[in-house]
């Protein structure tokens, strides 16, 4: 059996040029590897795989029977330094495990080499897996379980539906139109963009690069959104319980259609058209913008997201239809609907620093002394007086005594 399957991949490899299409069942595993090139994953309604390439890519087909026990049911990202102008930036080990496939068999088609390669996929595709060196990795109308990594590139998504884990060490990541069941999206130094997104679970971080999440909505279940660096800008197209935090930075929000607010300069917190699933925006060196729908219809959020230079790095970005690097006309006073929320003044609280209790020491007043019992002193002998002696009986001129005088 190993021989066959060894001698199919060098089969497809020859064969393999502009096109090539191999047949599969319903439920099938895509796993690419490309080291350079930009790769593009799509779907359409046929029970075939087609590859187009203008560089070199070998492919070979795997039956169930052997491709069932190499599917990941857990995906490990190992931990990666990635030294960049400031400084080192370490990702640590993370684990993700994936969801219940769809379908009950599953066979395999693996794509290994590099170029530009565009690869068709079946709609009922369960499970696609993407490790690309230094290029761009681009995923389209597709449902179902994904895991894109690329090292020197980005990753772009677009009316995506599943779950899956994303990670781009030195390059941006955005998401358009797509609703993800649970959604892991780390990258060191690339911003990211999600537009018109439904999330029933997300978490996103990135060190160097700032998040906007705009005019999307929550299901029931946990969202996070953390930058170390850059800005953090959430948009809410719906209910939610918003809890933002900046360390340094400070809190703007804007919500024309009421909301209730309560916080400080750098911590607030935003219950949104009555509440709903909760959700954090967190940013240690940056600043965190809060609002309703999307950042088109709040125009002072805009500018100074885009004035505090929300994507640093990448000068054509463009955040609302407006390019970042367009100079921005003066700020207009905003209509009365739109007001800016001014968060209350921080009251100047600081817990007191814990201090170990003295060592114990008596007072000097009420020290413990040992008893002493006094000395006995000799008593000192009192002269003993001589009696005194009457005085001689005095005698008259006649020679008779006289009494004596008192």
């Amino acid at each position: 059996m190993p021989i066959l399957a060894f001698a199919c991949w060098m089969v497809l490899a020859a064969q393999a040029g502009a096109a090539e299409q191999i047949g599969v069942g319903p439920t099938p595993w895509l796993d690419v590897r490309l080291a350079t090139g930009k790769l593009t994953v799509k779907t359409w309604n046929r029970p075939q795989v087609k590859v187009e390439t203008d560089g070199t890519v070998e492919m070979q087909h795997v039956a169930p029977a052997a491709a069932e026990p190499r599917i990941p049911r857990q995906y490990t990202a190992w931990s990666q330094t990635i030294p960049t102008s400031r400084g080192d930036v370490n990702l640590p080990e993370e684990s993700f495990v994936l969801p219940q496939l769809q379908g009950s068999s599953h066979d395999e088609v693996m794509a290994r080499g590099q170029g530009n390669t565009t690869i068709t996929i079946p709609r009922g595709t369960a499970l696609v897996t993407a490790q690309v060196g230094t290029g761009q990795f681009n995923l389209r109308n597709y449902n179902g379980v994904f895991i894109a990594h690329v090292r020197d590139g980005g990753v772009s998504m677009n009316h995506v539906d599943g779950s899956g884990y994303v990670e781009s060490l030195r390059g941006p990541i955005s998401a358009s139109n797509s609703t993800f069941g649970r959604l892991r999206a780390r990258t060191a130094t690339g911003n990211m963009m999600f537009r018109g997104c439904t999330s029933h679970q997300i978490e996103a971080s990135s060190n160097y690069g700032s998040i906007v999440y705009d005019n999307g909505a929550f299901e029931p279940g946990l969202a996070h959104f953390e930058s170390v660096h850059g800005n953090v800008a959430l948009g809410v197209r719906g209910g939610a319980q918003i809890g933002a935090r900046s360390g340094s930075g400070h809190i703007v929000s804007s919500f024309p259609n009421g909301a209730q607010m309560r916080g400080s300069h750098n911590s607030a917190q935003a219950t949104v058209r009555g509440g709903g699933p909760m959700v954090t925006a967190v940013s240690k060196n940056g600043s965190v913008y809060i609002y309703n729908g999307s950042v088109r219809s709040h125009p002072r959020v805009q500018a100074e997201l885009q004035g505090a230079n929300a994507f640093p790095g990448q000068r054509g970005h463009r955040l609302g239809g407006v390019p970042a690097t367009r100079a921005l006309p003066a700020m207009q006073p905003a209509r009365p609907a739109v007001r800016q929320y001014q968060a209350p003044a921080p009251q100047g609280y600081a817990a007191p620093r814990y201090q170990a209790p003295p060592r114990y020491a008596p007072s000097p007043r009420y020290a413990p002394q040992q008893y002493q019992p006094p000395q006995r002193q000799p008593r000192a002998q009192q002269p003993r007086q001589q009696p005194q002696q009457a005085p001689p009986d005095r005698q008259d001129k006649h020679g008779r005594k006289q009494p004596p005088q008192r």
